[in-house]
């Protein structure tokens, strides 16, 4: 890993962090018939995976 890639690890890894939390949360609005919460944490998993592969992309961790 590279130096400069380094402080962008641990932002990652909270953004996977939330995208965990966000699927348990759409499992549970499925299960529970809450479809608006539902529809919130998809829509929090695509903003969260749009922000690690930028994340990855600035710290030079995509090989692009």
């Amino acid at each position: 890993m590279q130096e400069e890639s380094v402080p962008y690890g641990g932002w990652i890894a909270l953004l996977a962090l939330v995208s965990l939390v966000s699927v348990i949360g759409m499992f549970w609005g499925e299960l529970t018939n809450h479809r608006l919460w539902t529809g919130g944490f998809i829509g929090v998993v695509l903003i969260a995976y749009s922000f690690i592969l930028l994340l990855l992309r600035k710290g030079g961790l995509t090989g692009v």
